[in-house]
C-alpha cells in the first residue's frame, strides 16, 4: 500500500448519523478533522428553526501524515466505515479541493438534497396562503417561481418562492409514508 510523504487530505465514509462521534474520536487521536456542514432552514408546521446538516452525508475529511499505524487508528476510530481508496492505497484530496469545500461551508441556506425543478414539473405550495394549490412550472428565474394555475373561468400564473413548493409526486410518496 502507498502511502503520500506529507500531510494529506483524505476522505473517510462514516455510519448514518455518526459523524459527531467520529470527529470527537479522531480529535482525541490528534487528527485535523473537518465535517463540512451547512445551516438550512426546517420548517414545521408550528416552528421554524436553522438545523446544521453535513454537506456531505455519510462522508468526512481528515488530514494525516497517513502510514500503516495510523491508517489503523483511523479504522479503530467508532463509526468509521472505510477510508476512500484506489488500488495503491488511500487517496489524497488536493489541499484546493478542502479549501472549496471551506468556502462552500460558509453558504448559508438549503441549497443541498433539494427537488430539481424544472419548467413544466407539476408542485404544490407547502407553506403560506396558498397553501395546497397546485400548479404547473411555467418559468424560473433565481428566487422565484412563475406557477400556472388552470383554474374553472381562465388561468391565473402566481409567483411563489422556491423553497415554498414541492413537486407533487413527492408529496404523494410522503403521504404514502405518513401512514
Amino acid at each position: 500500500m502507498q502511502y503520500c510523504r506529507e500531510a494529506c487530505w483524505y476522505v473517510i465514509r462514516v455510519r448514518s448519523k455518526s459523524e459527531r462521534l467520529v470527529q470527537v474520536g479522531l480529535h482525541k487521536k490528534n487528527f485535523e478533522v473537518l465535517n463540512p456542514t451547512y445551516q438550512a432552514l426546517s420548517i414545521r408546521e408550528d416552528r421554524r428553526k436553522i438545523l446544521s446538516k453535513p454537506i456531505f452525508k455519510g462522508y468526512m475529511f481528515f488530514r494525516a501524515l497517513l502510514d500503516s499505524e495510523s491508517h489503523l487508528e483511523v479504522l479503530k476510530t467508532p463509526g468509521v466505515i472505510e477510508i476512500l481508496r484506489n488500488r495503491k492505497g488511500p487517496t489524497p484530496v488536493p489541499d484546493e479541493q478542502v479549501e472549496n469545500v471551506r468556502i462552500l461551508e460558509k453558504h448559508v441556506g438549503d441549497c443541498f438534497h433539494g427537488p430539481v425543478l424544472v419548467v413544466g414539473d407539476a408542485v404544490i405550495v407547502r407553506e403560506g396562503p396558498l397553501t395546497g394549490l397546485r400548479g404547473l412550472i411555467d418559468r424560473m428565474d433565481h428566487k422565484k417561481l412563475y406557477i400556472y394555475v388552470d383554474g374553472i373561468p381562465g388561468s391565473v400564473m402566481i409567483e411563489v418562492e422556491t423553497h415554498k413548493v414541492q413537486l407533487e409526486k413527492d408529496t404523494t410518496y410522503s403521504i404514502v409514508n405518513s401512514r
